[in-house]
């Protein structure tokens, strides 16, 4: 598996970018085999961080990055932008048990990135919130060369 993708991605804070993060994923999982589990994991937990750029960060944000790399039997993401600090990391589990009409609004994105990915944590750092995700991968396209 080679480290294709491992350029970041700079995005501008606003709607229209989700087309080139999007792509951004969906290329790096063709080229590196990714299950689609694997695929969609990774989709989710980028267009949530970016989402929540988007809707709470005051004042706005002005510059976001994503990386996605391969390891031998990994994929680990950054995703970082300049926007006010917010650690995804420290919001309180999700209760799934309550009736729908007994939860607050908001939270499941972060809570899918939760249960999703094996590693999940964030640091502040350079006036950037930095949050790195990973997941060990459901399957490896054996054909690729092996880090």
């Amino acid at each position: 598996m080679s480290a294709a993708g491992s350029e970041p991605l700079c995005l501008r804070p606003e709607r229209a970018e989700l087309v080139r993060l999007a792509a951004r994923v969906n290329d790096f999982a063709a080229t590196h085999g990714l299950a689609f589990a694997d695929c969609h994991a990774f989709m989710l937990a980028a267009e949530e961080l970016f989402a929540n750029t988007l809707s709470h960060s005051y004042p706005p944000a002005t510059l976001a990055e994503f990386t996605i790399v391969a390891r031998e039997s990994s994929v680990v993401a950054t995703y970082s932008d300049d926007g006010s600090p917010f650690d995804p990391t420290a919001r309180p589990e999700v209760d799934t048990t309550l009736p729908l009409e007994s939860r607050n609004i908001g939270g499941l994105g972060i809570h899918f990135i939760r249960r999703t990915m094996s590693t999940f944590r964030y640091e502040r750092r350079d006036g950037r919130n930095i949050v790195t995700f990973g997941r060990v991968l459901s399957h490896i396209n054996r054909s690729e060369k092996q880090l």
